[in-house]
């Protein structure tokens, strides 16, 4: 009897052995996860050469609310939607794979963007000339979600793509004459946003998830932001997702003074010349739409900086419906524009030059698997919508922001305009085509 209650004794040990080597892992993982959060809130930190950083310990200050302070908006005439007028589409571009849009050039002429390699994982970065046709290759890359972004200072395009060893690399390209430079690695996902001038870029590190950095290009010095919030995922029931969080995104605003970052828990600002963060409030869903609270997962400043677009949503992927919320930041006002009653998923936007009109890209129905996507033209101050050359369809490509871009001179619109399979939800042939933009006077 001694024998077997040793022999139980023991097994007893080794099932506890193995219960605690288990849970083990999952505990360390909320435990760095648990410390990764616990950072200061501070303003920026003086800029310092490139290194390891270190992530503080300190529990951070919580982030208060934005307050928005009004300001009168200058008097200028606004452009009614009827006097706007648009060509027919006409295709610039061509490509056997999927094309991406990233953005216009400062010069209203060149477009950034990628195209897929056939049969591959993998994608070029390229600028074309909506009007000669020429194409400028800058590099090439993994296939990734984070959009390109041009560095106006130094004419370069600084992307993500994943490196030798696998983890996700900044690389910086002159074009192809030069030799592309890497000078981060690391990077905790394939966002970036860079000021307007071109002079910096902001990424975020596996090491410091909530910390958002800025690499001064020319100086290839490192500043870090004050921490953002890393929710844990045993509270992301209370926000009505079971899945996350999601990495941070970040989008730099026109007049480099205020850089927002958002995920599916939080969306906040942090204002530049003071290092002050704050949190934006998108609103709580408890409707037939859905439960939880309201995230974004693509923003675009105005160009005038006084409003914030954002695709929005509750809960988990894949989500029931996509809207357009827009923020006013001289009054704090939040609100949705909808380009019909009927519409429940707006794939991208882009805003006119005066910030006054936005078109967006919305899905319409579904004919055979196949998303019908169109165009509307929409009134920010009113939320009037009209259709944008109707008998055509739009879109086929990823919902975060890489289907049409409103040139910075207001005289062109670029969007994809795929040829699909007549019997199924498959894009034969990718295009891009030009939309000429004018003004009754």
């Amino acid at each position: 009897m001694k024998h077997w209650l040793n022999i139980t004794s023991g097994l007893i040990c080794l099932i506890l052995l193995g219960l605690l080597v288990v849970t083990l892992p999952p505990l360390m993982k909320e435990r760095e996860r648990t410390l990764a959060a616990q950072v200061p809130q501070s303003p920026l930190a003086t800029p310092t050469p490139l290194g390891p950083l270190v992530t503080p310990t300190v529990a951070p200050i919580p982030i208060s609310p934005c307050t928005f302070a009004p300001r009168p908006a200058p008097a200028k005439p606004v452009t009614p939607l009827e006097a706007y007028q648009f060509s027919e589409p006409q295709v610039v571009l061509t490509h056997t794979s999927a094309i991406g849009i990233a953005g216009w050039l400062p010069n209203g002429q060149q477009l950034l963007i990628t195209r897929l390699i056939p049969d591959q994982p993998r994608e070029v970065i390229e600028v074309f000339n909506t009007r000669t046709g020429e194409l400028q290759r800058y590099g090439e890359r993994h296939s990734l979600p984070g959009k390109p972004v041009w560095l106006a200072a130094y004419q370069a395009v600084a992307f993500a793509d994943v490196g030798p060893d696998q983890q996700v690399v900044l690389r910086i390209s002159r074009g192809e004459a030069v030799s592309i430079e890497t000078p981060v690695s690391g990077l905790a996902t394939s966002s970036l946003t860079a000021s307007p001038d071109g002079s910096r870029v902001v990424f975020f590190t596996q090491a410091a998830p909530d910390r958002a950095e800025a690499l001064d290009v020319a100086l290839a010095q490192r500043q870090i932001f004050p921490a953002l919030s890393l929710t844990p995922w045993q509270d992301l029931s209370a926000l009505g997702q079971q899945y996350g969080p999601e990495p941070y995104q970040a989008t730099w605003s026109p007049s480099g003074n205020q850089i927002a970052f958002y995920n599916d828990t939080g969306f906040y600002l942090v204002d530049l010349p003071s290092g002050r963060i704050c949190e934006v409030d998108l609103g709580f869903e408890r409707g037939e739409t859905g439960y939880g609270k309201r995230w974004a997962f693509y923003v675009q400043w105005s160009p005038n900086g006084r409003y914030i677009g954002a695709l929005t949503s509750v809960g988990d992927h894949p989500v029931s419906f996509v809207d357009l919320t827009l923020i006013d930041t001289s009054t704090g006002e939040r609100r949705a524009l909808s380009p019909g009653p009927d519409i429940e998923y707006v794939y991208d936007f882009t805003w006119a030059p005066d910030s006054h009109q936005l078109i967006a890209l919305a899905q319409v129905e579904i004919i055979q698997g196949r998303p019908i996507q169109k165009l509307y033209l929409m009134d920010v101050q009113t939320g009037v919508s009209q259709s944008v050359v109707p008998h055509n369809v739009f879109g086929g490509g990823a919902i975060e922001g890489w289907q049409l871009a409103w040139s910075p001179d207001g005289q062109t619109l670029a969007v994809k305009c795929p040829t699909w399979l007549e019997t199924g939800p498959t894009i034969v042939e990718d295009h891009i085509c030009t939309i000429s933009v004018a003004r009754k006077p």
